[in-house]
């Protein structure tokens, strides 16, 4: 997960692990939980949350309920995000436009443990350069 500011600037990124490995659009709704639970924790105020993932965006937008362990992540998600985050948004964007996300995510599978990034990690310096020019 990347942090970025208004003008796309890094502000933190944070590595995070999840285990057993699980399928993949489990994996993704965790990240998501995840992340809003952080970026609560930080007291950020309005953020918009960026997926690459249409079937995340769709149900968390989706007016009903599954009640498998996918739809119980989801609706966690939900639950989180109409209690602290009025002013945001969640997103769909395409991978191409995901690539820090991406990228990160490689670079966590050589870690043991969630990890706060305050420096620009190498792996997406060149990727953020790009992105504001």
């Amino acid at each position: 997960m990347c942090i970025r500011d208004e003008f796309g600037a890094f502000v933190l990124a944070r590595y995070d692990q999840f285990t057993p490995v699980c399928a993949v659009h489990i994996g993704e709704a965790l990240g998501l939980l995840s992340t809003l639970a952080w970026v609560h924790k930080l007291n950020l105020g309005s953020v918009d949350f960026e997926l690459d993932s249409k079937k995340i965006v769709g149900m968390f937008h989706a007016r009903t309920q599954d009640a498998i362990e996918f739809g119980v992540i989801i609706s966690h998600c939900k639950s989180l995000f109409s209690n602290y985050y009025s002013n945001s948004s969640v997103e769909f964007v395409r991978q191409q436009a995901n690539e820090v996300a991406h990228s990160l995510a490689k670079a966590a599978t050589f870690t043991a443990s969630p990890q706060v990034i305050v420096d620009i990690p190498h792996c997406i310096e060149y990727i953020l350069i790009n992105d504001m020019l």
